[in-house]
């Protein structure tokens, strides 16, 4: 597996695993949240590099989400971290073998 896709990869099962979850379980506490959002954004700004034209849009991405976050709205935060986390999916799968862009149909 190549470095960006290892490195999609392993931000997708943050999102996926750990975020998401989170999101709808009341119970998880603001700490919590901000914890797991923060490790997020530190591995999107870290890994952005590698995902040429897609790095700068996961950089906005978690940039609006920290927004989302800092004012409490869970559902749309929770839309937000979904869609990050197909185009992260996406991004983990490689190129295909026709060559062209998964992302297009």
């Amino acid at each position: 597996m190549a470095a960006a896709q290892g490195a999609a990869w392993d931000v997708y099962l943050k999102l996926t695993r750990g975020l998401l979850p989170a999101l709808h379980d009341d119970h998880v506490d603001d700490p919590a949240l901000n914890s797991q959002l923060g490790d997020i954004a530190i591995r999107i700004l870290r890994y952005a590099p590698l995902w040429a034209e897609h790095g700068p849009m996961l950089v906005a991405a978690i940039h609006s989400a920290v927004s989302l976050r800092r004012a409490g709205d869970r559902a749309d935060l929770a839309d937000l971290v979904r869609v990050m986390a197909n185009r992260l999916y996406v991004l983990s799968a490689g190129p295909r073998r026709d060559g062209r862009d998964r992302s297009t149909p």
